[in-house]
C-alpha cells in the first residue's frame, strides 16, 4: 500500500511539473482586436536575454496580456525607459497594457524578476507574392533558378541591452516535383519536393528536377497559422536535367570443376555472361554503354545503344563499362560510375584417375579443373584408338559409360585441345586410369569389355 501511495504521490508531482511547463509556455498572449497573433518564440527559462517574441497582424485594438503564477505585483516597461512604467490594467494574475507600439521591447516585473517580450507588427513587413518563373537557361543541368516577383521584408527582433538583431525565419516555401531513384523496384519515381526559404528572395536557385513540373512559391509561417497564405505557380517546367542507373548481373554457370565461377565481383572466370540494365530519367534521348581498357576511358574499345545489354567477356583482363546518357542536343551529360569487370587467367588441370559406379559415389566422373577457358575439345579413346567420349564443354565430364554401359577397367587416353582468355594454347595428352573397386556391387556385370 505504501509503494501505490508513493507511485500515486510521484505521478502526481509530474503533473504539476508538466502542467507548471504547459502554463509557462501561455504567459505571455495578445487579445481583442482582430486576434490575428503569432508566438514566434517562447523560452521562459531563456537565458538569452529575451523569453517570448511575438508577431501581430496589425496593433489596432489589441493588448498585451501578461499572466503571473503568483500574487506578486505586475509592471510593465519598454526597453528603452525602464524608469517609468507602462499604464496597465490587471485582474487577478493577469495584467494587460494597450499595443501602441510595435517593433518595440518590453519589460515585465512580476515582483523581483524580470520577463523579456518583443512584439514585431507583420503589417509592416508583408509578404507579397505576385508571380514566379523559371529563367531560361537550356544548359540547366544542376541548378535552375526561379525567379521570384514580390516582396517581404526582414523581420527582426532584439534581446534585452543588446544591439545585435536575430532574424525571424518566415518559412517561405518552394515546392514541385521530381524523380527520384527506388533501389527495391529498380526504377525512377516522381515525389514531391520542398526548399524552405528563411526569407523572400527574388531570385532562389533550386536542384534541377528531372521531370517536367511547375514551380510553386507559398507562405509564409504566420499567413498559414491565420489561414491568408499566398501562393503563385509557375508555368509547366520542361526539363534538360538527366539521371541514370548502371545496373549488371552476370549470369553464373553450374560446374562445379570450374574455377572461380563465382567471383565477389564482376567477371571470374571465362566466359563471362553479363547482363547491363540501363534506367534512365524522363530528358535523356540518348544512352551508351561504352567500354574501355582504361579507367579514364582514354580509348572506347566498344559502344552500344542497347537499354538491354548481354555481353560474353572473353578475354583476360580488366574491362570498365560506363553509361552515359545525354539530354537533346547532349545540353546535359551524365556519366554513370563505371563498372569493373575482370577476367582471370586461364587454367586447366587434368586428373588421371578416376573410378565410376562405387558406393560412395566419390570420384565417379572425369573431370578436369580449369578456369577461363574460351575453346574445349576433348576426345578419350580405349587401347585400341576408338573413341568412347568427346565434348566441347569443360564444365562436362566422362561418367565411365560406353553406349549407357560402364566401361571396363583398364588404361584409357584423352586428347585435349582448348584456348585460354589470355590467348594460351593447350595441346594436352595423356592416359586415364579407370579403376573398379571390388565393392562395386554388379558393376562388373554391366560393364562393356575395351576389347
Amino acid at each position: 500500500m505504501k509503494k501505490i501511495l508513493k507511485w500515486l504521490f510521484v505521478l502526481q508531482l509530474l503533473v504539476n511539473v508538466c502542467g507548471i511547463i504547459s502554463a509557462q509556455a501561455q504567459r505571455f498572449s495578445v487579445v481583442g482586436g482582430n486576434e490575428l497573433s503569432c508566438a514566434y518564440y517562447e523560452d521562459y527559462n531563456s537565458t538569452s536575454g529575451i523569453n517570448a517574441v511575438m508577431v501581430v497582424y496589425g496593433t489596432a485594438d489589441k493588448q498585451l496580456r501578461f499572466e503571473s503564477r503568483n500574487t506578486d505585483p505586475i509592471t510593465w516597461y519598454t526597453y528603452e525607459d525602464v524608469l517609468t512604467p507602462l499604464p496597465s490594467h490587471s485582474e487577478g494574475r493577469y495584467s494587460t497594457i494597450e499595443l501602441t507600439a510595435s517593433e518595440c521591447g518590453y519589460v515585465v516585473m512580476n515582483g523581483d524578476r524580470p520577463y523579456y517580450l518583443y512584439v514585431i507588427d507583420y503589417i509592416k513587413h508583408p509578404l507579397v507574392l505576385s508571380s514566379v518563373s523559371v529563367e531560361e537557361d537550356d544548359a540547366a543541368c544542376d541548378v535552375v533558378t526561379l525567379n521570384i516577383d514580390g516582396s517581404g521584408d526582414e523581420m527582426y527582433y532584439y534581446a534585452f541591452n543588446s544591439m545585435m538583431p536575430y532574424e525571424v525565419n518566415r518559412d517561405i516555401a518552394i515546392g514541385y516535383n521530381t524523380l527520384q531513384w527506388n533501389e527495391e523496384l529498380l526504377q525512377y519515381e516522381e515525389v514531391s519536393r520542398e526548399v524552405e526559404l528563411n526569407q523572400f528572395s527574388s531570385t532562389y536557385p533550386v536542384a534541377a528536377p528531372f521531370c517536367n513540373t511547375v514551380f510553386t512559391v507559398y507562405g509564409d509561417r504566420f499567413l498559414e497559422q491565420w489561414d491568408m497564405m499566398q501562393e503563385v505557380s509557375s508555368d509547366e517546367y520542361v526539363t534538360t536535367a538527366v539521371e541514370a542507373q548502371a545496373k549488371a548481373t552476370q549470369t553464373y554457370r553450374e560446374a562445379l570443376n570450374e574455377l572461380d565461377r563465382e567471383p565477389s565481383g564482376l567477371g571470374g572466370s571465362a566466359p563471362a555472361e553479363i547482363e547491363f540494365n540501363a534506367y534512365y530519367t524522363d530528358a535523356v534521348t540518348h544512352s551508351e554503354w561504352q567500354f574501355s581498357r582504361d579507367a579514364n576511358f582514354s580509348s572506347i574499345t566498344h559502344r552500344y545503344t542497347d537499354d538491354l545489354l548481354r555481353y560474353t567477356f572473353r578475354e583476360e583482363g580488366t574491362t570498365y563499362v560506363r553509361l552515359v546518357v545525354s539530354s537533346n542536343n547532349e545540353s546535359c551529360v551524365y556519366e554513370c560510375a563505371p563498372l569493373v569487370v575482370t577476367i582471370g587467367t586461364s587454367l586447366l588441370e587434368i586428373p588421371n584417375a578416376f573410378s565410376p559406379g562405387t558406393i560412395d559415389g566419390k570420384n565417379d566422373e572425369w573431370r578436369v579443373a580449369y578456369k577461363s577457358l574460351v575453346e574445349f575439345r576433348c576426345w578419350i579413346f580405349n587401347k585400341q584408338g576408338v573413341e568412347v567420349y568427346y565434348s566441347e564443354n569443360p564444365g562436362a565430364g566422362w561418367d565411365g559409360k560406353v553406349g549407357g554401359r560402364l566401361a571396363s577397367p583398364g588404361v584409357y587416353y584423352y586428347v585435349i585441345e582448348a584456348r585460354g582468355a589470355d590467348d594460351v594454347d593447350y595441346k594436352r595428352s595423356g592416359h586415364i586410369n579407370l579403376m573398379r573397386s571390388k565393392r562395386g556391387g554388379n558393376a562388373s556385370s554391366n560393364s562393356q569389355p575395351t576389347e
